[in-house]
């Protein structure tokens, strides 16, 4: 039998327990009191004392699964764009380093070095792809967070670890930009500096431990020797050497948890930038300016680029991923809670706390 939430969600172990977490690590960062951490060594969740809470609710404010039931919108309304584009980097040493067309490594490597920003957020990994948040301060720090990861990384945290600098780039997942304006308004850490905000294009993603402990073992590939992960149709391994190893799509959505199946956004609606690779040319990225901040942004860095612009039918096909997912949350959705998205179930005041 599933896990049926109780109305309200009220408590953030209430929301670990049913997997609606993501793993931003916005929740880390807001907590003045060490009651939610992230130990590198259980990389597949967040970590919960209730000894320590002081029911101050600031984690489920800040967090993007907890108060999705408040934004219609999100579930509704198609993507809205500037302009689009098809980009790739100039850079071979990014290319080489890179997934697709190495945008994010670029954008990120020229605000760094024409000061645009002092600093931006990522996803790294260590020793056995284990999950590793970052806050780079240089191109080369940059360089090693290349490459896509499909497991969670709560690199959101590094939004309250530091102090002293002045303007951040946040690379991030949907739910990561959703959670980024909301811990700004906390004045938590660097979060109320973020510059830019880059979203990624994301269908879902898997815990660490079903990556290691079923995917590549399903595959037959060891997890020190993985050089690359991606997914176009199939999910495909790369070892050091260039030998691939496939599975059936299937095996990777049947590992999905709630809180990827609840949210509505491919593309992300509050990033400045979205980039990924569907609808794009081999090699290329598909490029979707969200903002004038987000246009200024890429007009400026543009000669670091090869650009052209995508034909209707390749930017059909994001659009078609982004209203797919919609559609498949907002059933979900329901299913879960047993109501629909923006039917309002929390008493006044605890409503008014969280969408504040």
């Amino acid at each position: 039998m599933r896990w049926q939430p109780k109305l309200p969600i009220a408590s953030v172990d209430q929301l670990l327990e049913a997997k609606i977490c993501s793993l931003c690590g916005a929740c880390v960062a807001a907590c003045h009191w060490g009651v939610v951490r992230f130990d590198p060594q259980r990389p597949s969740q967040i970590s919960y004392n209730p000894d320590l809470c002081v029911k101050c609710l600031r984690c489920l404010i800040v967090c993007p699964q907890a108060i999705l039931w408040t934004r219609r919108d999100l579930y509704y309304e198609d993507v809205k764009v500037l302009d689009a584009y098809q980009a790739k980097s100039k850079s071979a040493e990014v290319l080489s380093r890179s997934q697709d067309g190495g945008v994010v490594t670029t954008l990120a490597i020229k605000a760094l070095e024409k000061g645009l920003v002092d600093a931006v957020v990522l996803a790294g990994t260590e020793d056995k792809w284990l999950p590793k948040p970052v806050l780079a301060f240089k191109p080369e720090e940059v360089l090693q967070c290349s490459k896509s990861k499909y497991f969670y990384i709560p690199s959101l945290i590094e939004l309250g670890r530091f102090d002293g600098v002045d303007k951040v780039m946040v690379v991030g997942l949907p739910c990561q930009i959703r959670a980024v304006e909301r811990l700004a308004e906390f004045d938590v850490g660097v979060s109320r500096k973020v510059a830019y905000k880059v979203g990624l294009f994301c269908a879902h993603n898997v815990d660490y431990s079903s990556l290691v402990e079923e995917l590549l073992p399903r595959a037959g590939v060891d997890v020190n020797s993985l050089a690359k992960m991606d997914i176009k149709r199939r999910l495909i391994f790369y070892d050091r050497d260039g030998k691939s190893y496939v599975l059936p799509l299937s095996e990777f959505e049947r590992l999905t948890r709630p809180s990827c199946l609840q949210c509505p956004e491919f593309v992300s609606r509050l990033a400045d930038i979205n980039v990924g690779f569907a609808g794009a040319t081999e090699g290329w990225n598909t490029v979707l300016l969200m903002t004038k901040l987000g246009e200024e942004l890429f007009k400026q860095l543009s000669e670091n680029f090869e650009i052209k612009k995508p034909t209707s039918e390749e930017l059909a096909r994001v659009y078609d991923m982004d209203s797919k997912k919609r559609e498949r949350a907002n059933n979900y959705f329901k299913e879960l809670y047993g109501v629909g998205v923006g039917t309002r179930f929390l008493d006044y005041n605890t409503w008014r706390a969280l969408c504040r």
